[in-house]
């Protein structure tokens, strides 16, 4: 969810490579609950190793590999100075973490950082991680508008409150014209994404990479939204992407 033009200065600040949005759009996720430890071990947060901040989320999918969008991953960001942390509900180090280096990533080859089309990119990890359970990814589930997802991740509460603890909530898939209006972007319509909002609920640029899961299994890709709840929140269709997703795994 994103908030005032301030915030977004304030957080732009706060993250090198200038992983930052555009000025309408900040970093918090609104609504929600403290998620159970163990319930989306999945979860991936990037952590620049030079600062020791999130700057984006993921999805493990298999024992090498993360689920993210291209936009968290340009191509100014050295990816051997980014590590993926898992296994863990909290921002701080605990015991249960995982941690690997990122060595690789391979963005969609059609990429359009400005329409925002094709905004999915797969991270490569320097060793497996065989300990965490991977996400099942969503191929083939049937979508209807009206039906009920959980987002997580982490990021911003409020305009100045960053939440250190995974959070959860439910959301309910909208048809894609809300995006559509809400982003002014008639691309949003395409069977590549799709659109999600609940009064009180959203995700920001920190969530950006964080799942839309669809009983358990992951369904979309956090991509686009607004700092402020019930804005909606554009998801990559990981369905749409079956056959690239395949053939880099």
């Amino acid at each position: 969810m994103r908030n005032v033009l301030l915030l977004s200065l304030i957080v732009c600040s706060l993250f090198l490579y200038g992983v930052c949005e555009e000025d309408d759009d900040n970093d918090q996720i609104i609504g929600g609950t403290l998620a159970p430890k163990g319930q989306y071990p999945f979860m991936v947060y990037f952590r620049n190793t030079a600062t020791g901040t999130l700057f984006c989320s993921g999805t493990l999918i298999t024992a090498y590999k993360v689920l993210t969008t291209a936009w968290c991953f340009p191509s100014s960001l050295p990816v051997l100075d980014v590590t993926a942390w898992m296994n863990t509900v909290s921002l701080n180090p605990d015991i249960d973490r995982v941690v690997r280096r990122v060595i690789r990533v391979v963005r969609a080859p059609d990429y359009n950082p400005v329409t925002g089309m094709h905004d999915i990119a797969i991270v490569t990890l320097d060793t497996p991680v065989f300990s965490v359970r991977p996400v099942p990814l969503a191929f083939g589930a049937y979508v209807n508008a009206g039906n009920t997802a959980v987002v997580t991740g982490w990021g911003y509460t409020g305009p100045t409150q960053l939440s250190t603890y995974l959070r959860h909530s439910p959301i309910t898939i909208q048809p894609k014209s809300l995006c559509m209006a809400s982003f002014s972007n008639s691309n949003y319509g395409s069977p590549y994404f799709i659109c999600a909002a609940s009064l009180g609920v959203g995700s920001c640029s920190l969530d950006a990479g964080s799942p839309i899961l669809l009983n358990g299994n992951q369904l979309g890709i956090s991509s686009r939204s607004r700092c402020g709840g019930g804005e909606p929140i554009v998801g990559v269709d990981v369905r749409a992407y079956q056959p690239w997703i395949l053939n880099n795994l």
